[in-house]
C-alpha cells in the first residue's frame, strides 16, 4: 500500500514537472516571431576563386547589435536562396543570422536545366554543395565587407547548418556523413569542423547520393532530424527511410521528429493554409529553434524542452519524438 502510494506520488511529481516545462516553453517560445526586428540582405554575391564560382546568398539577421550565432541553410533541389524564407525570418527574429545560399542546381538563380532526379543524381552536386557551405564560412569577413550591416553580427564560434531534402544531404555531409563517389574505393568526408550542430529536414537514407549503410558511423555532432509521415523518397522509398541518419548514427545529442501526415514540402513554409500544414510547420519552427538554442546558445532550458518533449503541446499531437 505504501509502495503504491509512493509510486502514485512520484508519477504526479513527474507529471507536474513536465507540465511546468511545457508552460515554460509556451512562455519562452512564440510560434509567430521573436523579439528581434529582422533585416534582410539580398543579391549578395561571393566569388570562390579556387572553384571560379559565384555563390549568391540571402541573409536574414537581427537589427540589434550582435554578435549572433550563424545558421547556414541549404535549399532543396532546384530551389534557391529565396525559398524557406519563413524559417530564415523566424530564426533571425530569435537572435540568429540565417544565411541562405543558392547552389548550382538552382533553377531561379543559376538557370539549372533538369529535373529533381537529375540534380540529386549528379555526383558533382554531392561534392559541390558541402564545398559551398565551407566556402561561405571562409567568407564571413568578405560578407561583412560587402554588407556593412553585418559588421560584428557573425559569431564565428557558433555555427549551425540546416537544410531540406538535397539541402538535408548537404547538412549530413557537413556533419560527418561519408559519401562514396562513383569510381572511388573509399568514402569521402566533407565534415566541417567549424560547425557545431545540424538540422536535417527530410534527409536521405542509404542508397542515394553516395550514402551507404556505414555513412553515419562517425557522425558525432548534435543532430535534429525531422520528416513527414507521408514524406517518401525520390525513388518511392518509404517515409521511414528518411530517418536512417538518426538510427544509423551513434547515440548522443540526436533527436528525431516525425510529423504525422506531413508531406515532403511541409518544411517549405505556409504554402497551403490547412490546419495540418499550420500545425506541422509551427512544430518545425519551434523544434528547430529549441535545438539551435540548446546547441548554439548553450541554453539549458531549451535542451530540457528537447529531452522532455515539452514542446509537444504546440503540435496538437501531430508529431512523434525519439532521442538517443
Amino acid at each position: 500500500m505504501v509502495l503504491s502510494y509512493v509510486g502514485r506520488y512520484r508519477a504526479l511529481v513527474i507529471a507536474a514537472v513536465i507540465l511546468l516545462a511545457s508552460w515554460s516553453a509556451w512562455a519562452q517560445y512564440n510560434p509567430d516571431a521573436g523579439p528581434h526586428k529582422v533585416l534582410v540582405l539580398d543579391q549578395v554575391v561571393l566569388h570562390d576563386a579556387q572553384r571560379n564560382k559565384d555563390v549568391q546568398v540571402k541573409v536574414y539577421y537581427p537589427a540589434e547589435p550582435g554578435p549572433f550565432p550563424v545558421i547556414i541553410f541549404s535549399h532543396g533541389a532546384l530551389a534557391s536562396k529565396d525559398a524557406y524564407w519563413a524559417l530564415g525570418q523566424y530564426w533571425a527574429s530569435f537572435g540568429y543570422v540565417s544565411i541562405h545560399p543558392s547552389h548550382t542546381d538552382s533553377v531561379a538563380d543559376n538557370g539549372f536545366r533538369g529535373t529533381v532526379l537529375d540534380a540529386i543524381s549528379d555526383p558533382g552536386g554531392w561534392t559541390d554543395r558541402p564545398k559551398d557551405i565551407s566556402f561561405i564560412i571562409d567568407s564571413f569577413g568578405r560578407l561583412e565587407e560587402l554588407a556593412p550591416g553585418l559588421k560584428h553580427k557573425l559569431d564565428v564560434s557558433r555555427i549551425g547548418v540546416g537544410g531540406h531534402s538535397f539541402g538535408a544531404y548537404t547538412a549530413e555531409a557537413i556533419g560527418g556523413a561519408t559519401v562514396l563517389l562513383p569510381g572511388r574505393d573509399k568514402p569521402q568526408s566533407f565534415r566541417e569542423s567549424r560547425v557545431a550542430a545540424v538540422v536535417m529536414l527530410s534527409p536521405e537514407g542509404a542508397g542515394e547520393m553516395g550514402l551507404t549503410e556505414r555513412s553515419w558511423d562517425n557522425f558525432h555532432i548534435p543532430m535534429l532530424l525531422m520528416y513527414g509521415g507521408r514524406d517518401g523518397g525520390p525513388r518511392k522509398q518509404a517515409p521511414a527511410w528518411r530517418s536512417e541518419p538518426f538510427h544509423k548514427s551513434l547515440p548522443g545529442d540526436k533527436f528525431e521528429v516525425e510529423l504525422k501526415g506531413a508531406t515532403h514540402m511541409a518544411f517549405a513554409g505556409p504554402l497551403l493554409q490547412t490546419d495540418l500544414q499550420t500545425r506541422v510547420f509551427r512544430c518545425a519552427k519551434l523544434e528547430t529553434l529549441a535545438f539551435w538554442d540548446a546547441y548554439l546558445k548553450g541554453d539549458r532550458q531549451a535542451k530540457w524542452y528537447l529531452t522532455t518533449n515539452a514542446l509537444r503541446g504546440f503540435s496538437a499531437d501531430a508529431v512523434t519524438f525519439e532521442q538517443k
